[in-house]
């Protein structure tokens, strides 16, 4: 559904390209391509939700840098909605103890970020089906979030991805490495962050290379 008026973005960012999910009084979720630079070609593709409060103020943000990385993205998800309950526990992210989870895979992990998709199975005394993309990073000592995108079900899922795919065109990153990986070699990509062997520390750093977002560096 698109808009006549443009998302709020920050003033920083230029808009290419924008596709709302919803928009009313209260709520606005959106895909945009932007650029971090006018006269820069670089573009990302982010999800955004914002709320009213007393002007639009960002709640949510997913940054999709690349097309690798929205393909890793991708498979994760759709096997969360498809697959059974795993032994997962909240315990093992850095996620709210309101939240239950039955499910989920870290995309990549180092000692300053960690990005991971998780099935939420309860919220609080509710129970749920949701799948929720996490990036963390360390600040003294504890994991902070960063970004976050809540899909509610496999139906709204199915929506917002025609969406975003209508966006991530192959410019959403004028920096993908010639030798990138398959969406099977780039799913499930937990690391261990001890007794990695080069080859680990160099797919590690091309993991976080793809997927984190230029403004966070």
């Amino acid at each position: 559904m698109s808009s006549d008026v443009s998302p709020p973005l920050h003033d920083s960012l230029s808009i290419v390209n924008s596709e709302d999910i919803y928009h009313n009084d209260e709520w606005w979720k959106s895909v945009v391509r932007y650029q971090l630079n006018q006269n820069d070609d670089y573009e990302e593709v982010a999800v955004y939700l914002w709320h009213d409060d007393d002007g639009w103020t960002r709640k949510n943000k997913y940054v999709i840098k690349t097309i690798d990385a929205w393909e890793t993205d991708k498979a994760i998800i759709e096997r969360l909605f498809t697959e059974t309950s795993s032994e997962v526990s909240s315990a093992q992210f850095p996620v709210s103890d309101y939240y239950e989870l039955d499910g989920g895979e870290t995309v990549f992990e180092s000692d300053d970020w960690w990005k991971a998709i998780l099935r939420i199975s309860e919220k609080g005394s509710y129970e749920t089906q949701e799948v929720m993309v996490y990036l963390w990073q360390e600040k003294d000592g504890q994991w902070r979030r960063r970004q976050k995108f809540t899909l509610k079900n496999q139906d709204k899922w199915n929506e917002q991805k025609e969406i975003v795919e209508s966006l991530v065109d192959g410019k959403a990153s004028s920096k993908t490495s010639s030798g990138t990986k398959s969406t099977e070699q780039t799913t499930a990509t937990s690391k261990t962050r001890q007794n990695t062997t080069s080859s680990e520390l160099e797919k590690l750093e091309q993991e976080m290379e793809n997927h984190l977002s230029e403004t966070l560096k």
